[in-house]
C-alpha cells in the first residue's frame, strides 16, 4: 500500500514538474530579446565577458572580420570608453529557427577623456543563429553589418 503511494506521488511530481517545464520556456523572441539585453548592458558596464558572450565562436561579418577581432575592438573599447549609453529606437526581427534577421535602428553616445562623442544613429543589421551551447541551445549573433558599426570597430582595433 506504502508503495502504492509512493508511486502515486512520484508521478504526480514528474506530471507537474514537466508541466512546469512546458509553461515556463521562453520563446525565440524572448530570447533573442534577452540576448540584445545583455549585449546592450555589456557595451554600457564594459563588461568585456558579456559582450563576447552573446558573439557566436563562428562569427564572421561582410568586413570579414572574426570573433578574435571582435574581442580585440571590445576589448579596446573598454580601456579608452569613460561611459557608454547605448539605446535602441526601433527595430524588427524575422525569426525562421535555426537563424534570424534583426534590423535595429542604434544610438550610441560615449565619454571619453571627459569629452562626450554622440556617434548619432546608425542602422544595424544583425545574424542570430541557435547555436549550442552547454546543455541547451542559445542565440547567438553571428555576424553584424552597418556602416556605423564597422566605422566604429575600426576606430577601436
Amino acid at each position: 500500500m506504502l508503495r502504492r503511494w509512493a508511486t502515486i506521488i512520484l508521478a504526480l511530481l514528474v506530471v507537474g514538474a514537466v508541466a512546469w517545464w512546458l509553461t515556463h520556456r521562453k520563446t525565440d523572441r524572448q530570447l533573442i530579446d534577452e540576448l540584445i539585453a545583455k549585449a546592450v548592458h555589456g557595451v554600457e558596464t564594459k563588461s568585456l565577458d558579456e559582450i563576447m558572450d552573446c558573439v557566436a565562436s563562428d562569427y564572421r561579418d561582410d568586413m570579414g572580420l572574426s570573433k578574435l577581432d571582435v574581442w580585440r575592438a571590445a576589448a579596446q573599447w573598454v580601456r579608452t570608453v569613460d561611459t557608454a549609453e547605448v539605446s535602441i529606437d526601433d527595430y524588427q526581427v524575422d525569426i525562421r529557427p535555426p537563424s534570424a534577421t534583426g534590423f535595429f535602428d542604434v544610438r550610441v553616445e560615449v565619454t571619453r577623456n571627459g569629452q562626450i562623442d554622440n556617434l548619432g544613429s546608425m542602422p544595424v543589421a544583425l545574424q542570430f543563429e541557435k547555436q549550442r551551447r552547454r546543455l541547451s541551445k542559445v542565440w547567438l549573433i553571428k555576424s553584424a553589418s552597418s556602416q556605423g558599426v564597422n566605422k566604429m570597430l575600426e576606430d577601436y582595433m
